[in-house]
């Protein structure tokens, strides 16, 4: 079966930093949310090594994350950097939905001859907002939600563990939206909250065992923090769902996948083993019981060791593998299965680019390495009918 286009997603790590050094918008070496920039020599080879890869990944939708704030400075590195591709905005809105994003913004890169056939743009913004109250049963209203959680004052004190706090999505979600063949496919691309919380792992002292450790002050001071936080990340993922929902009730198969770095790991972390007993990406794929309405992954059946995009030492847990699984690519069972549309996904057909992006990074310094994520692909078929 004929390939019809590839998808990749890549976190690029602080695209602002380089491109603001290289264009001269930011002085080399001076102070950012990461510490110290690059010098415009670093700058200028990171971005240079950034669309080597791209180049070599030869995707045809690119979904960048951390990339950078406003559509036409984004614009001006696409066409300086990435001229291969078209970036896909917010026409005559000048993304000013997004202005909560801070500096790490989302962007779609399409090929044109894909564009050009399939008509690709991007969801408004207010027809995601009404399907997730829809779906939600008014419990998301307006891009905003509520859950409870312990709630910290600013002295350090626990007040209480089912306090009902307000959120919504820190940077939210982009749709890229085209046809195929006559059939909607969308890709819900995100960057869900970070797990970070401001505040460093508490170093344990030596011989110091679980009890001990976990019974001090400032350890449970950490943990409520780093509670609150994952359980604003897992809202950020039930409002995901929620539109997948909405969409499934819509029409019997949406084609439809959801990537992008959604900062959870692979399986359960001490916050979802003690706090919340459930890991992020099963609250995203939704239930097997309703199995068409369940999201597949696109590296299922590639090889556990190479499962991985990311390295991080969790001093919190320190047994856990130091390699772990943030960025993903999932689809609905329409691109699953024979006969269920014009598109499938056929087995072995994702990948983490570890290769491509190992070799390229090997011979950069530091301050120029493309990024701290390696990128992950999927290659989506035309379906023609059985043999």
């Amino acid at each position: 079966m004929a390939q019809a286009f590839k998808i990749t997603s890549w976190n690029v790590e602080w695209l602002v930093d380089s491109f603001g050094v290289a264009s001269g918008r930011f002085k080399p070496k001076s102070k950012s949310f990461t510490g110290t920039r690059p010098s415009k020599e670093e700058a200028e080879a990171k971005l240079q090594a950034l669309r080597n890869e791209v180049l070599e990944i030869d995707a045809d939708v690119l979904f960048l994350i951390e990339g950078i704030r406003g559509s036409e400075v984004m614009a001006e590195f696409a066409e300086t950097y990435l001229q291969e591709y078209e970036l896909i905005r917010h026409e005559g809105q000048d993304d000013k939905a997004y202005d909560t994003l801070g500096e790490q913004w989302m962007w779609f890169l399409v090929k044109p001859d894909l564009r050009a056939s399939t008509g690709a743009h991007l969801l408004d913004l207010s027809i995601w907002k009404s399907y997730t109250a829809d779906a939600s049963l008014m419990g998301h209203k307006n891009g905003k939600w509520f859950f409870s959680a312990p709630k910290l004052d600013k002295k350090g004190e626990i007040v209480g563990a089912n306090i009902r706090h307000e959120h919504e999505h820190y940077r939210h979600p982009q749709v890229l939206v085209m046809s195929y063949q006559g059939r909607r496919v969308e890709i819900i691309g995100c960057h869900f909250k970070s797990k970070h919380i401001g505040i460093d792992v508490p170093k344990r002292q030596p011989g110091e065992d679980d009890k001990a450790y976990f019974d001090r002050a400032d350890v449970t001071w950490f943990m409520a923090n780093a509670h609150l936080a994952r359980s604003k990340l897992t809202t950020e993922a039930t409002d995901v769902r929620y539109y997948i929902d909405k969409r499934f009730s819509q029409e019997e198969l949406p084609i439809i996948f959801v990537i992008g770095d959604l900062n959870d790991g692979p399986g359960k972390e001490l916050l979802e083993r003690e706090y919340l007993l459930h890991d992020l990406i099963g609250v995203l794929q939704g239930d097997v019981f309703f199995a068409r309405k369940f999201l597949n992954h696109a590296l299922f059946d590639y090889p556990q060791n190479l499962r991985w995009t990311a390295r991080f030492e969790d001093e919190l847990d320190p047994a856990r593998a130091p390699t772990i699984l943030l960025d993903h690519i999932t689809f609905t069972e329409a691109l699953s299965r024979r006969g269920l549309g014009p598109l499938i996904v056929n087995p072995h057909s994702g990948k983490v680019e570890h290769e491509i992006h190992d070799r390229i990074n090997a011979v950069l310094s530091a301050k120029s390495k493309t990024s701290d994520h390696a990128p992950v692909s999927l290659v989506v078929s035309r379906y023609e009918g059985d043999a």
